[in-house]
Formats: structure tokens, sequence, C-alpha cells
């Protein structure tokens, strides 16, 4: 079990790379807009979509990330006064009752969405901007597999926690 586990943290952290890349092309695009829009009078609606589209990418993939991380919204006023042992529980039921059940749900109520969009090969609404937003919905349930699937890597090294606490 443990071997799934660090597979999927292997594939989180490359995500995070991902992240990275997204989010420095995320402010050299906004520098440059600003720059072209202020001294050339230029603006481009595809760049500014594609800022939009690399936002989403940062914000949906970034979640399993934080779940990775631990970094995730918590009731941390009841949570930091627990033991090892009943944090260690609080998070499993959490993870198991919360997050994979919401992720679940997300890849279900989005999958006829996404393939309706790439039926159409839906683009944008705006003159010039990117014809992509089958791609970008794409990524919807996507998040829901990442989320799932840290949720599971995180469940069972609690239990290993758990299990060696006792």
């Amino acid at each position: 079990m443990n071997n799934i586990s660090k597979i999927i943290d292997c594939i989180t952290e490359r995500m995070s790379n991902l992240l990275i890349i997204a989010v420095l092309l995320m402010i050299a695009l906004i520098f440059f807009s600003i720059i072209f829009r202020f001294l050339f009078n230029i603006n481009s609606i595809a760049i500014q979509e594609l800022v939009m589209y690399l936002h989403a990418f940062v914000f949906l993939f970034g979640l399993s990330y934080a779940i990775k991380k631990n970094t995730h919204v918590k009731i941390d006023i009841i949570y930091s006064k627990l033991s090892k042992r009943y944090k260690t529980l609080v998070s499993i039921i959490g993870l198991f009752f919360f997050i994979i059940p919401t992720s679940v749900f997300i890849i279900y109520i989005s999958l006829d969405m996404v393939g309706q969009s790439w039926l159409i090969l839906e683009g944008s609404s705006e003159a010039n901007g990117l014809d992509l937003v089958f791609v970008l919905k794409s990524f919807i349930p996507l998040m829901g597999l990442l989320i799932f699937l840290q949720s599971i890597s995180e469940i069972i090294k609690y239990v290993e926690i758990y299990i060696n606490e006792c």
C-alpha cells in the first residue's frame, strides 16, 4: 500500500512543478499585457483569457497539492488541541467522508458537461478569444481525480501512523 501512496505523491509533486511554471507564465503574461496596453495601446483578449485559463489550472490542480502538504482548511481551534492519535483519526474520517465523496461527485457531475463541450469543441464567447473552453472544462474532472487519488494516498499514510501509534 505504501508504494501506491508514493506513486500518487510523485504524481502530485510533478503537478506542483507544472503549477510553478504556470504561475511564472501567468505573471509574465500579465506583466507584458500591462506594458503593451499602456505603452503601445495594444490589448489582447486571447492573452487575458490565457491568464484566466492558467489561473484556473493553478487553482484546480493546486488543491491536490494542498491536501498532500496538509495545508487545506481545517477547524484548527479544535484540531490543534487534539492528541496526534486523534488528529490522525479526524484526518482519516474527514478525507474518507468529506473529501473523497466530494471529489467523486465533482467527477460525476462534470463528465456530461465536459463531454458536451468536447462534442461542439466549445470556444470563447469573446471575439478573438481562445477557442479552448472545452480544454478548460476538462480540468474539472481531472481536478476531482487528483483530489481523489491524493486523498487515498493521505488515508494510507494516516492509517499507517494510526496503527503505529497504537
